[in-house]
């Protein structure tokens, strides 16, 4: 352990271990007589970053402050994906299979998928789920309300019935691909609400729903833990939900303490007062770990992933500045000039691998787009090449300016906590781009309009998939005034031929074709420039042994490194 980080923890760990250490019983009268003490109960103690705004798979609450990290313990769904990335029924018997009864694809392109719920299943209120929660969750769960539904695979579901209490059947508008694992395409896929609960609230102003408890404080969900005890600004408890469909969990009680100082975070694993930390420490802290931890055995440290952070040029005449940027030249010259292995190194520690596209490399089929797209390794000479066909030279203090419009000045915008921004910006000084880092404030990167008419470049992270990966490319998700800036598209950049890609990806079933169709759409992303990818982004965590079961993930697994919560031990 560093000097910095051994004085960090004996300031902190005094008051650390009081704060987090649960109270003594209270003494038994004098001259009771008393029965055998029972053994205390296993109480697995975990750091989070910020006190939850929700609890709920699919919640209306705005800002969206949650994570799966946690979420995960409270949510079950129709379906799980597993650490190797493979989908398994959860609360559904099995799930839909083309050419089954279970989907049914008509001459009109419509479709019909069916799922059978598995028999005894109940809420953490001990009231049952019926089929007619699920139907409920779609008709209450729409944009008007506040929820994230004005996306795929929402849009594209005609309608949810319940033929009897256990089954649902969901009416697609057209074909679509991914109906059979809808987690592969949507954070929750089809996330049924209690209507017993919320039923009362069908006729409620969005701002009433919002502002309802059920979705923080009174929680009640199907996942392995319920709500047990929120103490507001400390931390919130969770006991093991004995009629969990895939068993009661193997750990009673969870308590989430909430830490958004990384260094406190850090503190309390170290001390042993947390036993894991979840997306609480930083990734310095992470590295540090597992340099210490390799001599110790002690515990794991390590990052998942979800989010893909890459860099968005403005492409909006309206709010654009400098215009050069409208040029693909001068786009395609700034990626020769951004030395992304370096970033990586400087940043991540090598950890994360740079991107060249939006889509997955681990896939089977990313060596077929591999082969297609357009890469920018870092080669100034390329870089100052393609300034020169825009009508840019370097002057005498090594920065580009054109003869008519003088020195090219670019703005780099990214939320305070990016470690990019002075990495970024740099390594384009070098090349000749005059680039001011503008840093935003936390209000300024808490308000979506703030974030739309930035002038030049904008670093932000988004989700994963490739399915919310491509909707930020699309016309109907670019941000507007007219739509209160809500909206994927932080650019702008649109183009009708990638529309007709995108949505022949949303509904062709050939597996072979959407190949092609994913070669198409990485191949004019890289040839016109919109947006740079750069790395995935990091979740950090850190787990001491004592915890068992934890296993490494894939991206799209479920909850990430809890999605096998269950199983967990506590040794």
């Amino acid at each position: 352990m560093t000097g910095l980080n051994r004085f960090v923890l004996l300031l902190a760990l005094p008051a650390l271990i009081a704060g987090c250490s649960p109270a003594a019983p209270a003494a038994a009268p004098a001259g009771s007589s008393q029965p055998s003490a029972a053994a205390p109960e296993r109480v697995l103690t975990a750091s989070i970053s910020r006190e939850p705004d929700f609890l709920g798979a699919q919640a209306p609450i705005p800002s969206q402050s949650a994570t799966d990290f946690y979420t995960r313990m409270f949510n079950a769904y129709l379906e799980l994906i597993d650490d190797q990335s493979r989908p398994m029924p959860y609360l559904a018997e099995a799930l839909p299979a083309l050419h089954t009864a279970s989907w049914t694809v008509f001459p009109d392109g419509r479709m019909e998928t069916r799922y059978h719920l598995k028999p005894n299943l109940v809420w953490h209120d001990a009231a049952p789920l019926t089929a007619d929660d699920f139907v409920f969750g779609f008709q209450f769960a729409t944009p008007a309300r506040g929820f994230r539904t004005a996306v795929v695979p929402y849009t594209l579901m005609a309608d949810v019935t319940a033929p009897d209490d256990r089954t649902v059947v969901i009416s697609w508008k057209s074909a679509y691909p991914d109906a059979g694992v809808l987690l592969g395409s949507a954070r929750f896929g089809l996330v049924p609400l209690p209507k017993h609960l919320l039923d009362d609230l069908g006729s409620a102003t969005p701002d009433v729903v919002q502002g309802n408890p059920y979705w923080a404080h009174e929680y009640v969900g199907l996942g392995p833990y319920k709500l047990d005890h929120w103490e507001l600004g400390s931390y919130l408890e969770a006991v093991a939900f004995d009629q969990h469909v895939l068993g009661k969990p193997k750990i009673g009680r969870i308590r989430l303490m909430f830490m958004s100082d990384t260094n406190t975070a850090f503190a309390n694993i170290l001390a042993g007062t947390t036993a894991m930390a979840l997306d609480s420490i930083s990734f310095a802290h992470v590295v540090q770990l597992k340099q210490e931890w390799a001599q110790s055995h002690a515990g794991t440290a390590g990052i998942t992933v979800a989010s893909l952070a890459s860099l968005y040029f403005q492409l909006r005449p309206e709010y654009v500045s400098p215009k050069a940027i409208m040029d693909v030249n001068v786009r395609k010259a700034m990626a020769y000039g951004m030395d992304k292995e370096t970033l990586s190194d400087t940043i991540w520690s090598g950890e994360l691998k740079p991107m060249d596209s939006i889509f997955d490399p681990t896939t089977s089929y990313y060596p077929t787009i591999e082969r297609a797209i357009t890469k920018y390794p870092y080669d100034p000479r390329a870089s100052e090449r393609l300034m020169a066909e825009a009508g840019y030279a370097k002057g005498a203090d090594g920065f580009f300016a054109n003869p008519n419009e003088g020195k090219l000045e670019l703005f780099l915008r990214a939320p305070p906590t990016r470690p990019e921004l002075p990495v970024l910006a740099a390594n384009w000084r070098k090349a000749g781009f005059d680039v001011t880092e503008k840093p935003a404030s936390p209000q300024e990167s808490a308000d979506p309009a703030s974030g739309s008419i930035y002038p030049s470049m904008s670093l932000s992270a988004s989700g994963g998939s490739e399915v919310q990966q491509i909707s930020i490319y699309r016309a109907a998700q670019v941000r507007r005034a007219e739509t209160r800036w809500q909206g994927d598209n932080l650019g702008g950049w649109s183009d009708p031929a990638f529309e007709k890609l995108a949505d022949g990806f949303a509904v062709t079933l050939d597996q072979n074709e959407r190949v092609q169709q994913r070669v198409e759409m990485a191949r004019m992303l890289t040839e016109q420039v919109p947006a740079i990818p750069l790395t995935y982004n990091p979740n950090m965590h850190a787990y001491l042994n004592s915890v068992r079961n934890v296993g490494a993930v894939q991206m799209q697994t479920t909850g990430r490194m809890t999605w096998n919560i269950y199983l967990w031990e506590l040794t």
